[in-house]
């Protein structure tokens, strides 16, 4: 018997509690996948083939995860839906580089965060539909780069624990507090300056 096969569930009840771990938290997975998959990568696959591969993922994981106690099962799935999906952005992009930086998540979804966190006594429905504001918080988001925008992403769309976030990006609890807290007031500073500086021309 080889390494792998040596990982995957054995019993039927392992098998019952993989399937049900799955169904319990779909919504939230699926939710996830339909805010973060680009035109580009829809107009080819659905979050359904997504999720599928993630299965065949958590399958072959199931007796790791079993035995470690640091992932909640959430956050454990979460992370290998995140890396089916960066995997299945990187064969239709043919991308060379770092698809975990790279991987674009779709516009108006980003502005809708943006708006959320830097503006929020204004509707995401009315204000998207300015270019003005449009532009700035693309701009702001774009300045403050990726680190910066995956945790804020983390928390406020996906809605992810602290606890649950740094499992997913593999540091400390309060290392994504921290993170989280600086990503926060860098895009407010970049937002305010971008504001002030449109409204000053």
């Amino acid at each position: 018997m080889n390494h792998q096969e040596s990982s995957l569930p054995t019993t039927v009840a392992d098998m019952a509690a993989l399937g049900a771990l799955l169904e319990t938290h779909r919504p939230r997975l699926l939710g996830m996948l339909q805010r973060r998959m680009d035109p580009a990568l829809s107009a080819r696959l659905g979050p359904e083939d997504i999720l599928s591969d993630a299965f065949l993922q958590a399958h072959r994981k199931w007796n790791a995860f079993k035995a470690q106690t640091a992932m909640t099962p959430y956050a454990w799935l979460y992370r290998i839906v995140l890396d089916c999906l960066i995997e299945a952005w990187r064969k239709e992009t043919r991308a060379l580089r770092d698809p975990d930086r790279e991987m674009p998540w779709p516009e108006r979804s980003s502005i809708q965060l943006g708006l959320s966190l830097v503006h929020p006594g204004t509707s995401p429905t009315e204000a998207v539909v300015r270019e003005e504001v449009r532009q700035q918080v693309r701009q702001a988001l774009e300045l403050l780069g990726s680190r910066d925008q995956e945790i804020l992403w983390m928390r406020h769309f996906d809605e992810l624990s602290f606890v649950e976030a740094a499992a997913v990006l593999d540091i400390t609890e309060n290392a994504a507090t921290v993170r989280y807290v600086r990503a926060l007031r860098r895009l407010k500073n970049l937002w305010e300056k971008l504001h002030h500086d449109k409204g000053a021309g």
